[in-house]
């Protein structure tokens, strides 16, 4: 299942988020910097981002897909 990761600018800062996860990154550099960082907290290869078009009526937010799923987590034993 692919994931997208949503950068918006805030503050003088692009910041990447994935719904339903609570990691983020942020970069003041620009929105592809912020979701390759948010990818590699996932353990996603950043370099399978592609840019989605940008929404005109949703101003400072940009999209970004990756076709790999976010890993869960498995639980420690011990």
């Amino acid at each position: 299942m692919p994931v997208e990761i949503r950068t918006r600018y805030t503050g003088m800062t692009y910041v990447a988020t994935v719904r339903g996860e609570k990691k983020s990154a942020s970069n003041t550099m620009g929105a592809r910097w912020a979701a390759e960082a948010l990818a590699r907290k996932l353990d996603l290869d950043p370099t399978l981002l592609r840019e989605t078009q940008r929404d005109p009526l949703r101003s400072g937010v940009e999209l970004f897909v990756h076709p790999g799923a976010v890993k869960a987590k498995e639980a420690s034993c011990g």
